[in-house]
């Protein structure tokens, strides 16, 4: 259960960060539909596939972390004894 609430925070957390990402990233996305002719930048708002790129990548970049260091640790009986 605490593994399920960390993953879930991770995820809720990361919504924030990836749509302040976005707005990080403009230079990129402008570069991306120059270079490709893929709208990411309209004249009022980045697409909306821009922002679930960003979210996608704050994301699993967090659940790696989260796997990384947040590991548990296993005990050794034979320490307690």
């Amino acid at each position: 259960m605490k593994w399920l609430l960390k993953v879930l925070a991770v995820l809720v957390i990361s919504v924030p960060v990836g749509i302040v990402g976005t707005f990080v990233l403009g230079p990129l996305w402008s570069w991306v539909e120059e270079r490709h002719g893929i709208e990411a930048v309209g004249h009022a708002m980045y697409a909306g596939w821009c922002f679930l790129a960003t979210y996608l990548a704050v994301a699993l970049l967090g659940l790696i972390g989260l796997l990384v260091f947040a590991r548990p640790t296993r005990t050794s009986s034979a320490i307690h004894d």
